[in-house]
């Protein structure tokens, strides 16, 4: 607090006149390496993105010392540590000068969501004091992954076409198509929508339960092959989606062609 002090010492004698004289003395303080390095709190929250650039910038530590020259200067060091059987070295590493922390790695919010680790900051002092920090480390979800459709399937080989009995009624079930997103949160809510195909909509899907169904009867004007668009889309900024054709064939059911008509026809020309 007080690094020097300056003492003025005055002498004089008791003749007559008195005479005197005086003299200042500087004394400065001597600083011992008795400060550790002081940090604002003892727990840190640091976000990144997932999908960071190797090498960025996550959070940085400042810490600071009351003492003085070599006694004063501090360094940063991460503390050993594991994640998940991993060592924390390898997913960020900070800077021995600055305290800067960097990511030696690109997150992936679906397979770390989360993780803390530890800095010391060091004085270089004799013998040296130091002080530990826990960083707390979260993963910002984005959206990354598209949604993925598992049914209905079409293979380059042949188009599997579902059938609808000229006799359906309205609300008929056609099929369901069925999709995933391995996202979270809203990034993984999907939600259905049938492209336009034809002037007069035969079909109709379900917005959150991909369920296509007919919305009126079918007449003989209508194709008898018919091909649906389904777009699946995530709630996403910005959204992804992917896109799957339906192929769909409306028959006349009679006694004898029962079989056909409850089953699929794997070869659509």
């Amino acid at each position: 607090s007080i690094s020097e002090y300056n003492v003025t010492i005055n002498v004089s004698d008791d003749g007559t006149p008195i005479l005197f004289s005086n003299k200042t003395v500087t004394v400065k303080v001597t600083d011992v390496n008795d400060n550790p390095p002081a940090l604002d709190r003892c727990v840190y929250e640091a976000f990144v993105p997932e999908n960071n650039s190797l090498g960025v910038s996550i959070f940085t530590i400042r810490a600071s010392d009351a003492d003085s020259g070599q006694n004063a200067r501090l360094s940063y060091y991460l503390e050993n540590s594991e994640i998940n059987g991993a060592q924390v070295s390898s997913l960020v590493s900070v800077n021995s000068e600055n305290g800067v922390i960097h990511a030696v790695r690109s997150f992936d919010y679906e397979q770390v969501k989360y993780f803390h680790c530890n800095i010391t900051a060091r004085d270089r002092g004799s013998p040296p004091l130091s002080a530990t920090v826990t960083v707390h480390i979260s993963i910002q979800v984005q959206n990354d992954n598209a949604p993925q459709v598992l049914f209905a399937v079409q293979t380059c080989s042949s188009l599997v076409a579902e059938i609808v009995p000229r006799s359906a009624d309205v609300g008929y079930l056609v099929t369901k198509v069925v999709a995933v997103d391995v996202d979270s949160g809203q990034n993984a809510w999907l939600s259905y929508k049938l492209q336009k195909t034809t002037d007069r909509p035969l079909f109709e899907i379900g917005l959150q339960n991909g369920e296509i169904r007919t919305i009126r009867q079918v007449t003989d004007k209508d194709a008898v092959k018919q091909r649906l668009a389904v777009v699946v889309e995530d709630s996403g900024q910005p959204s992804r989606s992917a896109t799957v054709n339906v192929n769909v064939a409306s028959l006349k059911c009679f006694q004898n062609s029962v079989t056909l008509c409850m089953t699929r026809i794997t070869t659509i020309t």
